[in-house]
């Protein structure tokens, strides 16, 4: 621990004055570097960074930093996931600003939202001596452990429900313990007097839909293939959603999407420019959160494009070699391998613009052949993203008295799961265990999955099986002489460097290595167990626990 606090006060301090604005450093002793993630979106949501006036259309996957505010518009939703899987999920027409996401000396996260109006469930999981806290009606509410509550704020009134755990309110010199199952009716300027907790807790739709979430959040789980990593696991169930794990064979354990054929990472999403960390790429695919900022793709002409997860100790904006040609820049990500093989994804011109929508439709293939490298990003990046209306909040005004709070429909979105079947996923996720099967760890509860195509890099057809999906469409078993995505046999065939055959390996075993194990292919063919990679990143990172890096000649690799 000494180490690491010796890093915190002599490298972070300085790094960070470099990279970000001056208010990283308002806080003494504070990294104000951590970047948290936009993990579901429904409709229209907005963002509004840190001494913006307005806020701009988001997507998942967007960056969430310290001063955002994340807003939603009418039959419109958001969930934003910290590093360690904990959530704040915001309903229609709410608002919610990320006041604090910060690392104090010893590590520990420093996590404080604003609701300024709307409603929003919070899953909370705190680690070491990490908090979490959320301001709204002038109170703030503080979880003591794990907990799970629910905050409402509309035309100056307030309300607090407890799902799990129990959570300290504490308005000025007023305090009151909320436990599980408790709900709590308040407003600003509010008496001791009036701070009375009452029982028992009413679900609506959208609690409903907040409990289904985290219900397939704890099915990935326990379905995956691969153990989840220490450190930076927010983004980690969306590989068992979207995605199958193998080995395969010179080079390790790798993961890739269903898509289809002829897919190629960093074709799907949008530039944007951070400070700090320059172009930054946003996957508009809903798997792309880790992919895209840990870990190293690598292309097999045979296999396709697959990415395996390395180290997790550094985010990185986006982990690519950048080109260029006559008349076009393009790309490439990392991974090891002779870099003459990995296909470059190029669009015209010599501008990579921001805030700009591409699908494989606009980018074309280039080859490494008569190309120049670039040894930094593009430094004409230019485009401006698109205006997102600036939707009010409402004030709250200071009133006297106990809060009369008008129960109002509070809608939720209509799938657990983006691309997904609302009715299969309601009726899978509704298949709860019986005692006797919960005692004897016997579930029939299954996890959903999205197929939105084939696997392994679009080379080998995937069948389904009860409880899987492929596009937006749910099938029933399915038998074939292609590979059975769920019970992990063989896929014959040679790849393009005579390795031979890939296994993808079964759900519910988590048979692979855990943190720091992925295998990757060594210079010398065989597998290495270390998962630590070098490469050479033209882009900067920071490391899983919010600490700004150099990542030059280290890729986000450390």
């Amino acid at each position: 621990m000494k180490s690491h606090s010796a890093r915190l006060g002599l490298g972070i301090v300085a790094v960070a004055m470099l990279l970000l604005p001056a208010w990283v450093c308002a806080q003494q002793g504070l990294s104000h570097v951590r970047v948290v993630r936009l993990s579901y979106v429904s409709g229209t949501v907005g963002v509004k960074r840190l001494g913006s006036t307005e806020a701009t259309k988001a997507m998942v996957n967007t960056p969430i930093q310290e001063g955002f505010e994340v807003e939603t518009a009418e039959n419109s939703y958001a969930e934003v996931e910290f590093e360690n899987g904990s959530s704040a999920r915001l309903g229609q027409l709410t608002s919610a600003t990320f006041t604090q996401l910060a690392l104090d000396a010893d590590g520990n996260k420093l996590n404080r939202v604003k609701i300024d109006k709307g409603y929003a469930t919070f899953h909370f999981m705190p680690e070491h001596q990490d908090v979490y806290s959320v301001t709204v009606a002038d109170a703030t509410l503080s979880p003591s452990g794990k907990s799970t509550f629910r905050t409402d704020f509309d035309g100056g009134q307030a309300r607090l429900k407890v799902m799990a755990g129990s959570v300290e309110v504490a308005a000025g010199a007023v305090t009151q313990r909320v436990g599980k199952d408790q709900v709590l009716q308040f407003a600003p300027g509010v008496q001791e007097a009036d701070l009375k907790v009452q029982h028992g807790i009413t679900k609506d739709d959208w609690d409903k839909w907040t409990e289904e979430r985290d219900k397939q959040q704890q099915l990935a789980l326990r379905d995956q293939a691969m153990s989840a990593p220490s450190g930076a696991v927010y983004g980690w169930s969306d590989l068992d959603f979207y995605g199958e794990w193998a080995m395969i064979p010179g080079y390790g354990y790798g993961w890739a999407p269903y898509v289809a054929a002829g897919w190629s990472p960093f074709t799907m999403g949008m530039w944007d420019m951070y400070p700090g960390f320059g172009l930054t790429w946003i996957s508009s695919e809903p798997w792309g959160w880790l992919p895209y900022h840990y870990g190293l793709w690598n292309f097999d002409p045979m296999f396709g494009w697959f990415w395996m997860p390395g180290g997790f100790n550094y985010w990185s904006p986006a982990l690519v070699t950048w080109y260029s040609g006559p008349g076009w820049t393009g790309w490439a990500p990392h991974g090891v391998g002779p870099r003459a093989t990995r296909p470059i994804t190029a669009v015209a011109g010599g501008v990579v613009r921001t805030g700009v929508m591409l699908t494989p439709q606009d980018t074309q293939r280039q080859s490494l052949t008569g190309s120049a490298i670039l040894k930094a990003q593009p430094a004409n990046a230019a485009g401006a993203q698109t205006a997102f209306p600036r939707m009010g909040v409402v004030a709250g005004t200071a009133l006297r008295g106990a809060a009369s709070f008008q129960t109002r429909v509070t809608p939720a979105p209509a799938t657990v799961l983006m691309g997904g079947d609302a009715a299969a996923e309601r009726s899978l996720l509704g298949r709860q265990p019986s005692a006797l099967g919960r005692a004897f760890g016997v579930s029939h509860t299954e996890t959903l999955r999205v197929r939105g195509g084939t696997t392994l890099g679009g080379t080998y057809a995937v069948r389904g099986s009860t409880g899987e999906f492929r596009g937006d469409i749910f099938r029933g078993p399915e038998r074939g002489p292609a590979m059975k995505g769920m019970n992990g046999p063989a896929v014959s065939g040679r790849s393009g460097g005579g390795y031979g055959r890939a296994t993808v390996m079964a759900h519910g075993q988590a048979s692979a290595p855990s943190s720091g194990s992925a295998g990757v292919h060594s210079s010398g063919g065989g597998y290495s167990g270390g998962g630590a990679v070098s490469s050479v990143s033209s882009s900067s990172s920071i490391s899983s626990s919010g600490h700004a890096a150099s990542s030059t000649g280290g890729g986000g690799h450390r």
